[in-house]
Formats: structure tokens, C-alpha cells, sequence
């Protein structure tokens, strides 16, 4: 009887110590995709799987870019610098809610999927921003060393310290009729 008074107290601080899939923290981006059809971030929404690319919202003479950097693929200028001169681009979008520093991780899985990931590592307090890694499917923390692979539904560890899977956000919606991207929790 004791065994399991003390299992039934243990289960609830065990449940505490598993990774949530999905991030609680607000996040809110919406990318007119149609406005930009040879973009790297348009490709790797509009594609079959593999392709991701890291977008970060930049504050330049008073209109907002969003600087691309793809996984792989090679792209011209202007398709990794898209200036957000509309009104829905530059005036409706607050960035400030992009993730927690402006950035994210955006792209199709190889089976497919839609994901979207914060920019930052969840294991150096959200200071830290991922950079690609040796291989497409890599996103490596300058700080902590850590390497996440993002090619499944779900990012995990693959070398480095034990610690927590990357924020992933819930809900990322891709409508190529009107072709706008929605990425938020």
C-alpha cells in the first residue's frame, strides 16, 4: 500500500519533467507569400519536404525586412532580402511577436509537414540564436554546442547535453490559394 501511495505522488512530478511538443509562449506571423513567389522562405512553404529556411524581421530606415537564410538552394539577392512595403507587410504586422527575438525557423519536413521553430536555443535562456548546421537538416547554439535536427515533426537533441527539444509553434498554416502563411500559438 505504501509502493503506491508513494507511485501515485511520484507520476505528477515525473509528467513535470517531460518536454512539451509545443511552446505556450505568444507568437504571430503572417507572410503574404504570393507577393514573393521566387523567395527562399515561399519555397520552402511551397515545396514537398526538406527545405527550411531561418527568417528574422529587421528594422531598416523604417521598413521592415525579413532576412532569409535557406538550408540549401542557391537564391539571388533580392530573394533572401524581401523589403515588406505594403500595408499588410510593413504597417498591420507587429514582429515584435515573431518568436522571442524576431526570428524563426520555418520550412517542411521530409515527410511533408509544416513546422515552425524560435530562432533561439531553448537551453541557453533564449539568448542564443541557431545557426544551420553542417548538414540541412542542422541547427547548431554557438553557446551551448548543442545540434537539433529538425527533418521529423518534432526537433530533438542530436549531440550535446541532454536539455529541451526546440520551441516549436502550434499552429503554422500554409493557404497557397491566397497565399498567405500563418505561423502562431
Amino acid at each position: 500500500m505504501r509502493r503506491l501511495i508513494l507511485l501515485i505522488l511520484w507520476l505528477p512530478l515525473a509528467a513535470c519533467e517531460t518536454d512539451n511538443q509545443y511552446s505556450s509562449a505568444y507568437c504571430s506571423f503572417v507572410f503574404q507569400a504570393n507577393l514573393y513567389p521566387t523567395s527562399a522562405l515561399t519555397r520552402a512553404i511551397g515545396g514537398t519536404g526538406g527545405d527550411f529556411c531561418i527568417v528574422k524581421a529587421v528594422l531598416e530606415n523604417g521598413v521592415y525586412h525579413l532576412k532569409l537564410n535557406p538550408n540549401q538552394g542557391s537564391y539571388s539577392k533580392t530573394d533572401l532580402d524581401l523589403t515588406m512595403m505594403t500595408a499588410i507587410g510593413n504597417e498591420r504586422i507587429s514582429y515584435a511577436n515573431m518568436g522571442h527575438k524576431q526570428g524563426l525557423i520555418i520550412g517542411r519536413t521530409y515527410n511533408g509537414v509544416l513546422c515552425a521553430y524560435d530562432l533561439q536555443c531553448p537551453n541557453c535562456d533564449n539568448n542564443y540564436e541557431l545557426k544551420w548546421g553542417a548538414k540541412a537538416q542542422e541547427v547548431q547554439c554557438a553557446k551551448c554546442h548543442r545540434i537539433y535536427d529538425i527533418y521529423s515533426e518534432y526537433s530533438y537533441i542530436k549531440s550535446g547535453d541532454r536539455g529541451h527539444a526546440l520551441t516549436q509553434y502550434r499552429r503554422v498554416v500554409y493557404n497557397q490559394q491566397n497565399g498567405r502563411l500563418i505561423v502562431n500559438n
